[in-house]
């Protein structure tokens, strides 16, 4: 019996337990694995690949126009500006040209809660002041001390809010069945009120909900990736079959998506640069759907969409097995 197929006969049988708790779910499966099958081996990579941050570097607006779609929601992501993404239900960008926008006049420091600031040091402070376009407010003395911390941090906090303010923005900009759609595609059916024709009736309450959505998502992402939540899993060569270590990953993030229900999640497939284009194509979209099947058996498959990008965005870029067993994952996103 291949692996694959223990993993879901496992899940199945367990699911059938008394327990309600995924994580105690996932521990007994795990208890069940022969242990003389062992998993491939994966290198513990979380403090290299972190799909929700990281650095980038700038980019002008000619650039991103010449990017995808795919890869400005990436960027986006990157730099702490999921609130303004705009996706339909299979996870295409509805607000092109706001996210460019967006991008050039971004900052690479991304979003911080006031307790995430409160725990920073004056210098990182400083920095993050300085990145956002904030030395006006910087009071130094004559060493380069700052003098005014708690200002400092009230305004990084209210610059967040201005963020919130454009989303908002771009929302209104939208026709009534875009925001239909962007509504439908988050599962917030339940905060759609239509009139007997289908025209939308409750237009601003549609908005607030939506940028309110967006917010509690950011926060949910950023507590899980605070606690050490890992968003990549990943595969032996040209395989699909999910180990023992992923399955730890996709049983966090289920447990994680069945406690915030308004979450949607895009699984991104990619593969070593060994193999045709096409196939690594294929392999990644296999991988990524191996996970949604895992995940389809706590009933989330409706809130899970699949992309593969094959062997287009390597992690790393050297040619080496090292290298090969990097890029041959499986991320989660978001949104």
């Amino acid at each position: 019996m291949s692996k694959k197929l223990l993993l879901i006969t496992g899940v199945i049988f367990l699911s059938s337990c008394a327990t309600t708790n995924i994580q105690e779910l996932g521990d007994k499966f795990l208890d069940l694995i022969n242990p003389s099958d062992s998993p491939a081996e994966v290198a513990d990579l979380s403090e290299q690949v972190l799909v929700l941050s990281g650095e980038s570097r700038g980019f002008t607006e000619e650039e991103l126009e010449t990017l995808s779609n795919d890869e400005l929601i990436e960027l986006a992501i990157e730099k702490g500006l999921e609130d303004i993404l705009l996706l339909d239900a299979d996870g295409n960008l509805l607000n092109r040209d706001e996210v460019i926008k967006a991008l050039v006049e971004s900052d690479e420091s991304g979003g911080f809660t006031e307790e995430e600031l409160e725990a920073l040091s004056n210098d990182e402070l400083i920095e993050i002041a300085k990145e956002k376009g904030l030395e006006d407010i910087l009071l130094l003395d004559a060493d380069g001390n700052l003098l005014n911390r708690d200002q400092v941090i009230k305004a990084l906090v209210e610059s967040e809010s201005l963020m919130e303010e454009s989303a908002t923005q771009e929302l209104k900009s939208l026709s009534d069945d875009a925001l239909i759609e962007i509504a439908q595609a988050k599962g917030m059916e339940d905060e759609i009120i239509l009139d007997e024709d289908g025209n939308l009736q409750n237009r601003d309450e549609l908005i607030e909900a939506l940028v309110e959505g967006a917010a509690e998502t950011k926060v949910a992402v950023a507590e899980l990736e605070k606690a050490g939540g890992s968003f990549t899993i990943y595969f032996a060569y040209d395989d699909t079959e999910i180990d023992e270590a992923a399955t730890r990953v996709i049983i966090e993030h289920a447990n994680f998506m069945q406690n915030n229900p308004s979450v949607r999640l895009r699984l991104e497939g990619h593969a070593d640069e060994r193999g045709t284009r096409e196939y690594n194509l294929a392999l990644g979209e296999n991988r990524a759907l191996s996970v949604k099947e895992v995940l389809g058996l706590y009933n989330l498959e409706d809130r899970v969409v699949v992309v593969s990008y094959g062997e287009e965005r390597p992690i790393a870029i050297e040619h080496n097995e090292e290298a090969w067993e990097k890029n041959r994952r499986v991320e989660f996103v978001y949104y």
